[in-house]
C-alpha cells in the first residue's frame, strides 16, 4: 500500500534529508527557547517575592535606630542574621501618636552557632498579644501553644525534623510554619518573647555565644506601626520622629516602591536579551530558509507538475518552520526547567531580591507562552521564503537548475 504524500511527510523528508543543518537550527531555537523561558521564570519570581514582601511586611511604618536601615532591609529581602535595638519605651509612645491605629515591637537574636541549621540563624521574638503580622502568615491557626506553653513559627526555608527544632541542645516543638513569602522571611525562625529569652539564658548557661544581646525586657529591634484609617505615612512619620529622638522611620510602600525600581533596571535587562536572541533566531533562520529555497527549486517545480498549487507550496515551507520551531522550543524549555528549577533556592540565594518561586500551573502556562513565541517566531522567519517560492513558474524552476 502506498503511502499518502502529505505537506507534513514532505516537511519531515526535507528536515530530515539535511540532518546537520536542522541540527544546529534546533539548536538555534533551543537556545532561544532556553532563554526566554528562564527570563519569564525569573522574572515571574521576582515579582512575586516583592509582592510576598509587600504584603509579609504587614505595616505602614517599621521603626529601627537611627542608621540601621540597611541592616533592617538585609533581614527582609535575604534573612541574613542582624542585630539593632532600641528602647522597649518607644512602643509605648508611639501608639499615643496621632494617626496610629496598632504597634507591637519585634526582637532580634542571632546565634553564633548551634542551632536548627547549619549557619547562624535570625530568631526572632514577637509578642502575641499585639502583634498583627506574623500570626497571619500561620499555615494553620495559631489557637494554642506548643509544649511547655512555647510558641514557635518555623520560615517555609528552615528545615525542621518531626516537627521540632533544635536550639543549643534542647528541642522545641514547632506550632506551626508560616506560608512562602519569597522574602528574608522565610529563613526566619519566630518565638514568642518569652520563649525567646528562655532560649537565650539556656543557651548562656551552657557556654553557648550569642552575637546580640538578650534584654527583651527593655529592649526591641523593631517596631511596626499600623496607620489609622485616613492617616498620612508622611504627616504620622514626622510626628513620630518629633516625640522619639535617635530613631529612623521607613514607609513600607516607599521602601517597597524603592526596591521594585531598582530591580526594575534588571528586568529590563532580561527583557532585552530574550527579545535580542529572538531577533538573531529570526534573521539566522530566515536567511538559512532563504538559502535552502534556492537549493530546492527544482524539488519544488516538480511538485507544481504534479499538481501543488502556490499555496500548498508555502504551506510546506512553514509546515518545516512550525516543526524545526517545536522541536527547538520544546528542546529549549526542557533544558532551562532542567537547570533552572532545581536551584531555585540557590538562585533566590545569589540574587539578593525577593524571589517566590513559579508553582507548577505557572510554569506549565510560561512553557506553553515559551513554545508559542518561538513557534510563531519561526513562521515569520519563513514569510519571505514563502512569498519567495509562490512567485517562481515551473520554468522558473527548472531554468535555475539548468544553468
Amino acid at each position: 500500500m502506498e503511502k499518502e504524500i502529505t505537506i507534513r511527510s514532505l516537511a519531515l523528508n526535507n528536515i530530515r534529508k539535511k540532518p546537520w543543518r536542522t541540527a544546529a537550527l534546533i539548536i538555534l531555537v533551543a537556545l532561544s527557547g532556553a532563554v526566554l523561558f528562564a527570563s519569564i521564570l525569573l522574572t515571574s519570581s521576582i515579582k512575586g517575592g516583592l509582592a510576598g514582601l509587600q504584603n509579609r511586611i504587614g505595616a505602614d511604618l517599621m521603626i529601627v535606630p537611627e542608621g540601621y536601615e540597611a541592616q533592617m532591609e538585609s533581614v527582609l529581602l535575604s534573612g541574613e542574621p542582624n542585630y539593632f535595638y532600641l528602647d522597649k519605651s518607644i512602643e509605648a509612645a508611639v501608639r499615643n501618636i496621632q494617626g496610629v491605629a496598632k504597634v507591637t515591637g519585634q526582637f532580634y537574636l542571632t546565634s553564633l552557632s548551634e542551632s536548627c541549621c547549619d549557619f547562624p540563624i535570625q530568631i526572632i521574638g514577637f509578642d502575641p498579644a499585639t502583634d498583627f503580622i506574623v500570626k497571619s502568615w500561620s499555615r494553620k491557626k495559631i489557637a494554642e501553644t506548643g509544649g511547655a506553653d512555647e510558641l514557635i513559627l518555623a520560615g517555609s526555608n528552615i528545615n525542621t525534623e518531626k516537627n521540632k527544632v533544635t536550639f543549643f541542645a534542647n528541642t522545641h516543638k514547632v506550632s506551626a510554619r508560616l506560608a512562602k513569602s519569597g522574602t528574608g522571611m522565610d529563613n526566619v525562625i519566630y518565638t514568642d518573647i518569652a520563649t525567646l529569652q528562655k532560649i537565650f539564658d539556656d543557651a548562656k548557661q551552657k557556654g553557648f555565644g550569642f552575637i546580640s544581646d538578650g534584654d527583651t525586657k527593655t529592649k526591641a529591634s523593631v517596631i511596626f506601626v499600623k496607620l489609622a484609617d485616613g492617616a498620612k505615612p508622611d504627616s504620622t512619620a514626622a510626628r513620630i520622629k518629633g516625640a522619639v529622638s535617635g530613631v529612623q522611620v521607613i514607609q513600607s510602600g516607599r521602601f517597597v516602591s524603592g526596591l521594585m525600581e531598582s530591580i526594575s533596571s534588571f528586568l529590563v535587562f532580561l527583557y532585552a536579551g530574550s527579545v535580542l536572541v529572538i531577533l538573531i533566531t529570526v534573521l539566522t533562520l530566515s536567511i538559512v530558509f532563504s538559502l535552502s529555497i534556492n537549493e530546492r527549486l527544482r524539488e519544488f517545480s516538480i511538485l507544481r507538475v504534479l499538481g501543488a498549487d502556490a499555496k500548498k507550496l508555502c504551506s510546506i515551507v512553514f509546515a518545516e518552520a512550525a516543526i524545526l520551531g517545536t522541536g527547538g522550543a520544546v528542546s529549549g524549555i526542557f533544558v532551562s526547567a532542567l537547570i533552572f528549577l532545581p536551584f531555585n533556592y540557590l538562585i533566590s540565594q545569589k540574587i539578593n531580591m525577593p524571589y517566590a518561586s513559579s508553582d507548577a500551573l505557572q510554569t506549565a502556562v510560561f512553557a506553553a507562552v515559551t513554545l508559542a513565541v518561538l513557534v510563531a517566531a519561526c513562521l515569520v522567519s519563513a514569510v519571505y521564503s514563502a512569498y519567495k517560492i509562490s512567485k517562481y513558474s515551473v520554468y522558473d524552476g527548472f531554468r535555475s537548475t539548468a544553468k
